[in-house]
């Protein structure tokens, strides 16, 4: 849900213009990942990383193997 959880260049820009209200990562809207949620703390379990701890741009919806 790139909408929901978009990439934030590290200017502050957002890659989807619709979806600018997304970058208040403060929103609880139904899919919008924050910090300590169950599919980060999940992720992390495994040993991947969040692209929303990334420093710079963020990648709200980006879960990989390597932390960024």
């Amino acid at each position: 849900n790139p909408c929901q959880n978009p990439y934030v260049y590290a200017d502050g820009h957002i890659a989807h213009k619709k979806c600018t209200k997304y970058k208040n990562r403060g929103r609880k809207d139904p899919g919008v990942i924050h910090a300590g949620d169950k599919v980060v703390k999940a992720f992390a379990s495994i040993g991947w990383g969040w692209g929303g701890t990334w420093s710079g741009a963020k990648d709200y919806q980006h879960f990989s193997s390597s932390s960024g």
